[in-house]
């Protein structure tokens, strides 16, 4: 049996956490509903990230070699750090299994993810992010450690043409 869409739904917003952009977080919950209706099922698995969270994942790998390497962004370098980004998986049609293998659900994905604004970490040049996805209204991570905060506007629409309902 399928996953339900409502178990992805309260998945993400328990994952993504309290301190995450409004826009960002309506834009991420559509993301699950569209591809839930290509019979693609993705749960978020990270969202918003303290600035704490983000100096102990970066120094994973570094200071305790035991475990890989997961991230190049230290506190206040990451679009986490703001509310402004989310990591993904696609799970099986039961919902138990990380399906991680990078293929067309991938991209098909990234693709309706980019379409409400988001940029897709499996595009990065340097490191490619498969989990990523980020929105930053063309704002660094400076701008954003000097205070900036980005005037994001919603590419939801109600009723969304490619969305049938729930």
């Amino acid at each position: 049996m399928a996953i339900k869409l409502q178990t992805l739904l309260n998945r993400a917003k328990e994952n993504m956490g309290s301190g995450m952009n409004p826009v960002v977080n309506e834009a991420i919950l559509e993301v699950v509903k569209l591809a839930y209706e290509v019979g693609i099922f993705v749960q978020i698995t990270a969202g918003y990230r303290s600035f704490l969270e983000q100096k102990e994942l970066y120094e994973q790998g570094r200071t305790n070699k035991s475990k890989p390497i997961v991230t190049y962004a230290r506190t206040g370098q990451s679009l986490h750090n703001y509310g402004l980004a989310v990591d993904f998986v696609i799970v099986s049609d039961d919902g138990k299994r990380a399906l991680w293998t990078e293929d067309e659900k991938w991209t098909r994905v990234a693709a309706i993810a980019k379409s409400l604004g988001f940029v897709w970490g499996g595009d990065f040049e340097l490191f490619r992010d498969f989990p990523h996805l980020g929105m930053s209204g063309g704002l660094s991570t400076r701008d954003l450690q000097k205070g900036l905060r980005p005037n994001l506007v919603s590419k939801v629409t109600f009723p969304n043409p490619c969305h049938k309902g729930d």
